[in-house]
């Protein structure tokens, strides 16, 4: 029957097959066979569609799929279906992913493996198989398989067993979430191609069950036990003989608490490769503490989780191994054969390189002190923050000196202002006892203001008057008409003073006292004056007056 006349037929056995599940063969057409199906049909209301291999190609056997990887995870198949179409179909396959699904007949199981003679790899993890032993027709063989995946299936060691009898070939497999506490040693077979088991996150809690595996797979190579309670690494069986080809180990998230039983592990004779984390051993040491003790215990180990370790790796962990227990009474026997490769080394000295960034100063503002400790990694901006809050003084104002006082002493240094706020403290090497002096700026002088509007005013309304010809001969009506209050700089005040301090020689020297103008200026201005002086000159000596004081 070809794999179309099989499809012909799904209709009359709906019935059972809503009962059963999926089969194998059904979902192997609609993922990679089907050229007829609608986008929608594909979709299976899922949002996200993967097309995998390429086209199959058309044979008069059947549709015989190109690819080597057929992957049916989560599709509810519960059976073959025709075991017939699927061998034709995956002819060529090597890789099935079938986890995830509803397979809990091991008759379908035993037809589905009998259906792909060439499968290399075969994950059947998290499918509901029975607990139960199962046992299978002796002439049932599958020499082609080399990696089984059993992963969180919850089969039992009798039933693994069983299927290891089939599969002589085999050299990976995985049987972690299973729940096992104990591995027997009555199980009368012992598997001599299985180089990597894959066991992590059971309930395992004895080194003894670990050996047993050794006797079950005699040439094992890589052990994966992770995840596990062990709670030591030592027991009564010889890891010589039980696990005499074994190079990779993984221990992590154990529960082993003594380093001699990281000595155990010194004994398994092809060991060079160790994972080790999370462990109540480890948990009180720091990373690099952990780095150095376990290549110390552990002579032959050349990856240590994950990284290869170089020679000098290697030797600066011994010689680091050997001044951790020169200063202990609990020495190792590893520790003597150490010192007998290095000698005796005496303790490092430890020598503190960095500068300190705390320190003890002394801070002064006006006949005020304060002995504070300091972090010098801050800018001088945050250190006179630090300082408006102590003092409560504006931050605006605020000056600030340094003081070495080792160098003050000698008379060799002397204050320096603190002026870059973007500077940090430890540049300027401050040392515990120097001082910082604080000061304020002065007030900004508050700007005075006179009305200049005078004689200006008086000037400009009577030059419009057409009756008058001369400022000189204004009349007093006007004058009492218009209220003005004389400032200091106006051109009546500036004539007057220049009047009485002037004399008759061309060139003279005039002086005029600015307190008489001004009260607040200390200060005298000398102004050069002729006999002829306009009033433009008196106005400019009022300017010059006036950008003196502004000045100061």
């Amino acid at each position: 029957m070809s794999f179309f006349l099989y499809l012909k037929n799904i209709q009359i056995n709906m019935a059972a097959t809503e009962v059963l599940g999926r089969s194998f063969s059904d979902a192997l057409y609609e993922r990679y066979c089907d050229f007829e199906s609608t986008f929608d049909d594909l979709k299976n209301d899922c949002d996200i569609v993967f097309f995998v291999g390429s086209s199959p190609k058309q044979t008069e056997s059947g549709l015989i799929l190109n690819a080597s990887t057929v992957v049916l995870t989560d599709e509810r198949i519960s059976h073959v279906g025709d075991s017939r179409a699927v061998a034709i179909s995956c002819s060529h396959v090597e890789l099935v992913d079938i986890s995830s699904n509803a397979f809990s007949d091991w008759h379908e199981i035993s037809l589905l493996l009998s259906s792909l003679p060439h499968v290399k790899t075969i994950n059947l993890s998290f499918n509901p198989f029975p607990s139960n032993l199962h046992i299978l027709p002796v002439e049932l063989q599958w020499p082609n398989l080399n990696t089984l995946c059993l992963n969180g299936s919850h089969i039992g060691l009798e039933m693994i067993v069983e299927l290891l009898k089939k599969t002589q070939n085999l050299e990976e497999l995985q049987i972690c979430s299973n729940d096992y506490t104990k591995i027997s040693s009555d199980y009368g077979f012992q598997h001599e191609s299985l180089k990597r088991l894959y066991i992590s996150n059971n309930n395992i809690t004895d080194w003894q069950s670990i050996c047993r595996l050794g006797h079950l797979f005699s040439h094992l190579e890589t052990l994966i036990a992770s995840d596990n309670p062990l709670e030591s690494f030592r027991s009564d069986d010889d890891v010589n003989i039980c696990l005499p080809y074994l190079h990779t180990l993984s221990v992590d998230k154990v529960q082993v608490s003594e380093w001699d039983d990281i000595v155990a592990l010194t004994k398994l004779p092809c060991l060079n490769a160790l994972r080790i984390h999370l462990t109540p051993l480890l948990k009180p040491y720091q990373k690099d503490e952990r780095f150095f003790l376990l290549l110390g215990y552990m002579k032959n180990i050349i990856k240590l989780n994950g990284s290869v370790i170089t020679a000098n790796e290697r030797e600066t962990s011994e010689r680091r191994f050997i001044r951790y227990y020169s200063q202990r009474d609990d020495k190792p026997q590893r520790y003597f054969e150490l010192t007998e490769k290095h000698g005796n080394l005496k303790p490092l000295v430890d020598i503190k390189i960095r500068a300190p960034y705390l320190i003890n100063v002394r801070l002064i503002y006006n006949q005020i002190t304060y002995d504070k400790e300091i972090d010098v990694r801050q800018t001088v901006q945050q250190f006179k923050k630090y300082l408006h809050e102590i003092f409560q003084i504006p931050l605006t104002r605020l000056r600030l000196f340094y003081i070495d006082d080792f160098a003050f002493s000698m008379g060799v240094g002397g204050p320096e202002e603190l002026k870059y706020p973007r500077r940090v403290l430890h540049t300027y090497n401050i040392h515990d006892g120097d001082q910082f002096h604080v000061d304020l700026k002065p007030d900004a002088p508050k700007p005075q203001h006179s009305n200049r509007t005078a004689d200006i005013t008086q000037r400009n309304k009577k030059s419009t008057d057409g009756n008058t010809t001369n400022s000189s001969t204004s009349s007093d009506d006007d004058k009492t008409n218009i209220s003005i209050e004389i400032s200091p700089f106006s051109f009546d005040s500036l004539q007057k003073l220049t009047e009485e301090k002037s004399t008759n020689n061309n060139n003279q020297t005039t002086t005029i006292e600015l307190d008489y103008l001004y009260p607040s200026i200390d200060k005298n201005i000398e102004i050069k004056v002729n006999d002829d002086d306009h009033d433009d000159d008196l106005l400019l000596a009022a300017a010059a007056a006036c950008n003196n004081i502004k000045t100061k």
